[in-house]
């Protein structure tokens, strides 16, 4: 059996005679944050320059273990909820001991969130390969997440004129109109249409027609907003590179004149400046016309902003930021995903925070209707040979990341002399001195440019002297590139 190293979704105990204690708080993590593998009767051994290297152990008793493990999850004083059933148990067999395998399902929100000795306190979620307790902030995103949206709460001493940016009411209109050739919206006036998309409801207890907060988020007056969402903030900025300083452009949310208000005019705004990013970004063909690459990719963007913006959580302290730099774009929102990390990048059926903003968007054809925004990020990422987006994400925030930049890219971008020696290790992916040595004049400068690639993290060297070895970083473009293909052709198998 092949065991990967611990991350966010694997654990491993040692578990000889009895159920370790720590293993609860992992089964609380999993539960909380995105499910995962927990082996008892395994040690990992990390290395610091090698692969971990995996001890099996193994448990006695593995039957008698399996039930006491039943018999503690119906025990509410051990954990909150019993999220593991039986069949997520297996016992296997490994070099001749025995080991088991708890696969801990992601909670289902409504029984979230999932904690231990009969404190809520003791409510923990998965960072990397290490358990945490859930911070405050992170509780109170388990807890809202746990209860209907807010969405379509209305609002009472608050009113279209008073409350509501006229403007962006206009401008999505006419944007609605453009894209759906519906004219009747267009003959409405500002009540009757948003009574038409379902933005200003019918209180039943009183008969009057409110603005719904989720109005408010879309259309509203920024200090109205505040009002209610007293942390909403949305912040956009173009760096050249994550480290940084100062930036070279910024839009955000602002009762100040020139700064949108509110998620509509913070869309249009963003945007427009991301269009003019990109497009200026790509090259021309020989016939000077655009390359279509720039639509591709502003079209991946867009479903990652508008991911954002129908995701997150305005009722939590932390404000939504999108980071455009020169080789990605990095957008962070409150809350978590509501489906597994799996699924984000599969089309499946939608499941969203925010309801009625996700409809706002999908009815001007500003988002994918059918679950199928992550796809498209994923697949535009394969069609145009960039790096493939990732996503991580924990109850109280999210953070996808859509690179610009392909594996050709990078490499025009290295030092000239770094380039055939980096060409060959993308092959090989692992080499000895002796299969680079015929790239250089002298063995002097062999060494000073592999030293010149380990101090800028591209590879790293293991081993001493006649047992060195050169090895690309996990983290680098290549090797990303060819897990993701690995991932690709298997998919590709398992559905012939």
């Amino acid at each position: 059996m092949d065991f990967r190293q611990e991350d966010i979704h694997t654990e491993y105990k040692t578990a000889k005679n009895k159920l370790p204690s720590a293993m609860w708080e992992t089964l609380s993590a999993f539960a909380n944050t995105d499910g995962g593998t927990i082996y008892l009767g395994v040690r990992e051994i990390k290395k610091k320059d090698a692969p971990s290297e995996f001890v099996i152990n193994g448990v006695q008793n593995s039957n008698e273990m399996k039930t006491e493990l039943l018999n503690q999850l119906k025990n509410k004083n051990k954990i909150s909820y019993p999220v593991v059933s039986e069949g997520d148990i297996r016992v296997i067999s490994e070099n001749g001991v025995e080991i088991i395998e708890i696969s801990v399902p992601r909670a289902d929100f409504h029984n979230r969130p999932i904690f231990i000795k009969g404190d809520i306190k003791n409510t923990f979620i998965r960072e990397g390969e290490r358990d945490s307790k859930a911070t405050k902030e992170d509780l109170k995103s388990i807890i809202r997440d746990s209860d209907e949206t807010d969405n379509y709460q209305l609002l009472d001493n608050f009113s279209i004129e008073d409350d509501l940016n006229i403007i962006d009411i206009q401008n999505y209109r006419a944007y609605l109109v453009e894209k759906t050739q519906e004219d009747v919206y267009s003959q409405l006036d500002i009540e009757e249409f948003l009574k038409k998309i379902g933005l200003l409801r019918k209180d039943r207890k009183d008969g009057a027609f409110k603005l719904c907060k989720a109005a408010l988020l879309l259309f509203g007056k920024y200090n109205s907003i505040t009002d209610i969402y007293h942390s909403f903030f949305l912040d956009f900025i173009v760096k050249d590179d994550a480290t940084d300083v100062n930036y070279v452009d910024r839009i955000y949310t602002s009762d100040a004149l020139g700064h949108p208000n509110n998620i509509i005019g913070f869309y249009f705004a963003v945007m427009g400046k991301m269009a003019s990013l990109v497009q200026n970004s790509f090259e021309l063909n020989d016939d000077m016309s655009r390359k279509d690459s720039g639509e591709k990719l502003l079209r991946s963007l867009r479903e990652a902003l508008v991911n954002s913006l129908v995701h997150a959580d305005y009722q939590a302290n932390l404000p939504t930021k999108i980071s455009f730099y020169k080789n990605k774009v990095e957008f962070k929102n409150p809350g978590q995903v509501m489906v597994s990390l799996s699924q984000f990048f599969e089309s499946s059926d939608s499941k969203t925070r925010n309801d009625l903003i996700f409809q706002t968007f999908v009815r001007s054809k500003l988002g994918e209707h059918t679950g199928s925004g992550g796809a498209t990020i994923l697949n535009t990422s394969i069609n145009l040979k960039l790096d493939m987006p990732e996503i991580t994400s924990i109850p109280s925030k999210t953070v996808l990341v859509v690179w610009k930049e392909s594996h050709e890219d990078f490499i025009k971008k290295l030092p000239s002399a770094w380039r055939e020696t980096y060409l060959i290790m993308s092959e090989k992916l692992v080499v000895g001195f002796s299969d680079l040595r015929h790239l250089y004049k002298s063995n002097y400068q062999g060494k000073k440019i592999l030293k010149e690639m380990i101090e800028a993290n591209l590879i790293k060297k293991v081993g001493e002297k006649k047992g060195t070895r050169y090895i690309m970083l996990k983290d680098s473009p290549i090797v990303k590139q060819r897990l993701d293909q690995m991932i690709e052709d298997l998919k590709k198998n398992i559905h012939r």
